[in-house]
């Protein structure tokens, strides 16, 4: 990679990782959403957990933003080894969101904690983080669109709960990352918004990303991984900041424990349902039903056998011409009708003719004797006897 190339692709990529952190950290400054400046009591420390989220959250969004940012540089071919120094330069650039939490944490009072050395080592966690979730974003379109749409929801969450606060003379509410807390909200459906919110918002996202997956035709198990992206920052943005001690924190956190789960679960139900085929009538049916299985392999014409070509000669031949060899049936006109409840009658035996007799043909040649009757054989006896009486005679 060219010494150009390269410096272009790192300079963007950490520039914007740093204005993107910094962008962050100053709009939820202004909009209250996150408030570093403050003194809270033992028995109010979840809140500041709850602020810590917030922190970790912020420096992986920035180094994703970054990565999204640098994808637009990268060389034509660039292997691994490009993309993961693509990914450090952007959590180096997120790493702008360490300082700029801890110098206001300075101002803040929490009971039993040291707020400058939790909030960068939180901080610092969540650009370590961005590594990961940066490297993702230059590899994969479908992870860089599951980002941006789990965190444009996130915000427009928070901003719907901070903005029934922003009238005159009203106090700004303590909100939490995935959570919807306006300040109209009784208690109870405040905690059950923050046990479904970030659940419902992963398996929606899971769906939408799993379905745009499918169109582009990618393989089954990149369809049923395309909804962890997004889902997964929130799931450690929260095991960064810890669960708490009481219901306000430890209810999100587990929700945000199952944010991921969700999001997986919704891009598996996209890869494995199936969509209805269109009715279709005639030869095209099972056609269009499979469209992306191959045709079957035709068979090469045979030639007819001999006996078929036969077959097809007799059954030209006219109806009274065909024998029962051709058809293979049988003419019943000459068998007597069956009737099976008449008594069976015997037919009479033919009468027998006398044979024959056959010519007897002189010997030619040596002759074999045959076998002779008793009464031939008696007639030549007396023969013999006779001409041997008179040669004594004479």
């Amino acid at each position: 990679m060219a010494f150009r190339t390269s410096a272009k692709l790192l300079g963007v990529t950490l520039g914007v990782a740093a204005l993107a952190g910094a962008s962050q950290l100053g709009l939820a400054y202004g909009l209250g959403i996150v408030g570093l400046t403050r003194t809270l009591d033992i028995t109010m420390r979840d809140h500041w957990t709850a602020q810590l989220a917030w922190v970790a959250w912020f420096a992986m969004t920035a180094a994703v933003a970054g990565g999204m940012a640098g994808r637009q540089y990268l060389p034509k071919g660039s292997g691994a080894g490009t993309r993961l120094v693509s990914a450090v330069a952007a959590a180096i650039g997120a790493g702008v969101v360490v300082p700029l939490t801890m110098q206001p944490a300075r101002n803040t009072h929490v009971a039993g904690v040291q707020p400058v050395v939790v909030i960068g080592i939180c901080a610092a966690l969540g650009a370590a983080a961005g590594i990961f979730a940066a490297y993702a974003a230059l590899s994969r379109w479908v992870a860089r669109w599951s980002f941006a749409t789990v965190g444009i929801a996130v915000w427009v969450i928070a901003v719907v709960s901070v903005a029934p606060s922003m009238a005159p003379g009203k106090t700004l509410p303590s909100v939490r990352l995935g959570v919807l807390d306006p300040e109209f909200l009784s208690a109870e459906a405040t905690r059950r918004t923050a046990l479904f919110t970030m659940p419902a918002l992963a398996l929606i996202s899971g769906i939408a990303m799993g379905w745009a997956s499918r169109r582009r035709g990618l393989s089954t198990l990149n369809i049923a991984l395309s909804g962890l992206a997004g889902p997964a920052l929130l799931t450690v943005a929260y095991l960064i900041a810890g669960p708490g001690t009481d219901q306000y924190q430890t209810v999100p956190y587990w929700a945000a424990m199952t944010a991921a789960g969700a999001g997986v679960l919704g891009s598996v139900l996209a890869a494995i349902l199936r969509r209805a085929p269109a009715s279709t009538t005639g030869s095209d049916a099972s056609a269009d039903a499979t469209p992306q299985r191959p045709p079957l392999p035709k068979r090469d014409a045979q030639p007819a056998s001999a006996i078929a070509q036969a077959a097809a000669v007799a059954a030209q031949r006219p109806e009274e011409q065909l024998r029962p060899s051709d058809t293979g049936v049988l003419a019943t006109q000459d068998m007597p009708p069956f009737n099976g409840f008449a008594p069976v009658t015997p037919a009479p035996a033919p009468v027998k003719s006398a044979p024959t007799p056959i010519p007897q043909q002189p010997a030619r040649g040596r002759a074999r004797r045959g076998r002779q009757q008793p009464e031939q054989q008696q007639q030549q006896s007396d023969n013999v006897a006779d001409w041997v009486s008179g040669l004594g005679n004479g």
